[in-house]
């Protein structure tokens, strides 16, 4: 029975949370009632700027900065679920592929767990996946392989989202024209890399 699962996002920017919306879809259809928690280095998106996707995630909130990414974690990750009152998840999902913060998330208690590390032989239990490609279906193949099940990838249906967000962007990219810029990376805690002068001088071209 799988009633709690653990999505961990080591970068966790909002581009990282959009890509894997279909395979938290895809999860939700196949574990009805079962309780969704994220956890990554940064803050949960799904709670903040993409709250209106309606995606219903809670946050795995370990008081951890970037979490996975400094070893004393391994350490002290297991206090800190235990002082959550939370005693393991049926499922844990990890959507990276660096070994220390594999070896670290592995540290929270849990049934089954599922990571790409090494071609999922750090799986809980061990499974054998053809991985080509780490996207949702190569995740959801070892999810359904390990668990026996025959969860089928649904995509994100954007009719969910409010109708005034289509509105906006219409009235803000008209006929399509339009060119995207980013000043900083996705990640709050990095300084821009590029002077904005040089942004300034390419917008006027």
């Amino acid at each position: 029975m799988i009633n709690r699962i653990l999505f961990y996002n080591s970068g966790g920017g909002i581009g990282d949370a959009i890509q894997i919306l279909p395979l938290i879809n895809s999860l939700k259809k196949q574990f009805i009632g079962a309780d969704f928690f994220y956890l990554c280095a940064h803050e949960n998106h799904f709670k903040t700027n993409l709250k209106d996707l309606n995606c219903d995630i809670e946050t795995l909130n370990l008081n951890i900065k970037y979490f996975g990414f400094r070893w004393w974690h391994y350490f002290n990750v297991r206090k800190k679920v235990k002082n959550l009152k939370i005693d393991k998840f049926d499922l844990i999902i990890d959507l990276q592929t660096k070994i220390r913060n594999t070896l670290i998330l592995k540290k929270i208690p849990h049934k089954h767990f599922i990571s790409a590390c090494f071609n999922f032989l750090l799986s809980k239990p061990k499974i054998n996946i053809n991985k080509q490609n780490l996207n949702n279906q190569t995740i959801l193949n070892a999810i359904n392989k390990s668990l026996k099940v025959n969860c089928i990838l649904e995509e994100y249906n954007i009719n969910n989202i409010n109708n005034k967000f289509f509105v906006e962007s219409k009235r803000l990219l008209p006929e399509n024209n339009y060119v995207g810029l980013s000043i900083t990376q996705g990640n709050i805690y990095r300084k821009k890399e590029w002077p904005l002068k040089n942004l300034i001088d390419f917008c006027k071209n």
